[in-house]
């Protein structure tokens, strides 16, 4: 693999008596390849924009997000850290999706944590056939606020990956949502399609009026798709689409480190950054902090379900008109799942919010708990 990987080509200026992260992260500048095998975090970038549709540029990202990145200082962290470089564009856009996606699969059945820096968007398709690489079943959340795909062609880029993840014949995508749409960017066939697919789709204004509620949607996908024109360009301008709504800074970083907490996630993407509208550094100062929570998040993750015993759950049962739902909570950590039934297995809990839990007791059922039975019962 190291003859696909070029080295951090910017100066860091990573001075190794302050302790900062360019002094606590093995980094591929010069000299020797980092070890990749000890480390339980990866970061890599890819120098890949060429289905980035009208969006050039985006290549650049990777060293200018790390020359804020690496002025950070780490928490108390235990977990190491490697960043390898770059991987260089290939011959063909799919040369360069077969790397990505032979890497990460690679990284996976080491069990490491992985960061990917792009380039563009697109390349969560090939996030997600590492998955399929190793025929494991995965959850998706994408943080943007469009959907990328559904009513075009079938090209792979980043306005349609989503439609080729969904149709691809290989695929083991399991469950998807994309968080922070607004509605005025997206034509409203995607959202019939969407229901039709028993899709999460999460609007602006549901993020921003309970936070806390998205956090069941990232505790259960194994990769999280940021595209950073999800945030408001007066928080991340290194957009080259001008979004006067979106996300602001905070909310972009309690989302990942709610993506870092999870015991399921394994990769977090950052796609579409364009250094070319970057003002002072405001968006790589912004995605740098996104990094360092979900590394936080990956530090401070405590022992939940499934790596705890169901017994070790309080057990809630509420009986509805529709259906009786059983639901499940962690006292120690306030988190909640709901019971699925299935045919091969005697119970599934799925990641769900105490709202959906108090609506249950209201003779309410959620969108979130509707698409899970509709998508996952028997």
């Amino acid at each position: 693999m190291f003859d696909f990987f070029s080295p951090i080509q910017v100066e860091l200026n990573v001075d190794k008596s302050l302790g900062t992260l360019g002094a606590y992260v093995d980094l591929y500048q010069t000299g020797s390849f980092p070890e990749s095998e000890s480390a339980d975090l990866i970061i890599f970038g890819v120098e890949e924009e060429r289905n980035a549709i009208d969006n050039d540029g985006t290549k650049f990202a990777p060293d200018v997000i790390r020359k804020s990145f690496y002025q950070l200082f780490p928490g108390d962290w235990h977990l190491k850290i490697a960043d390898l470089g770059n991987i260089k564009q290939g011959s063909t856009i799919d040369d360069t999706y077969f790397v990505v996606a032979n890497l990460v699969s690679k990284l996976l059945d080491q069990d490491k944590h992985i960061i990917v820096l792009g380039g563009s968007q697109d390349l969560t398709y090939a996030l997600s056939k590492a998955y399929n690489n190793n025929k494991k079943p995965f959850n998706l959340s994408i943080i943007d606020a469009e959907i990328d795909g559904v009513l075009t062609d079938s090209q792979v880029d980043n306005q349609n990956y989503l439609t080729n993840i969904l149709t691809s014949e290989d695929t083991l995508l399991n469950n998807l949502n994309v968080i922070g749409i607004q509605t005025y960017y997206n034509h409203p066939a995607k959202y019939e399609i969407f229901k039709r697919l028993y899709v999460d789709y999460i609007k602006l204004s549901d993020v921003q009026k309970n936070i806390l509620n998205i956090e069941p949607c990232l505790r259960d996908a194994h990769i999280l798709s940021l595209d950073v024109s999800s945030t408001k360009d007066a928080y991340l301008p290194a957009q080259k689409k001008s979004r006067p709504n979106g996300l602001d800074g905070q909310e972009i970083c309690i989302l990942t480190r709610y993506s870092g907490l999870s015991v399921y996630n394994r990769i977090l993407g950052i796609f579409e950054f364009n250094p070319y509208f970057d003002k002072n550094s405001l968006g790589a100062n912004t995605i740098a902090q996104a990094m360092w929570y979900f590394i936080e998040g990956k530090n401070l993750k405590t022992d939940d379900y499934p790596e705890i015993e169901i017994n070790e759950l309080i057990k809630f049962n509420v009986e509805n008109d529709l259906l009786k739902l059983i639901f499940y909570k962690n006292d120690k950590t306030g988190r909640w799942w709901v019971e699925v039934p299935q045919i091969e297995t005697e119970k599934k809990l799925i990641s769900c919010a105490e709202q959906d839990y108090l609506d249950a007791v209201n003779k309410k059922i959620s969108n979130r708990i509707y698409n899970i039975f509709n998508k996952n019962t028997i």
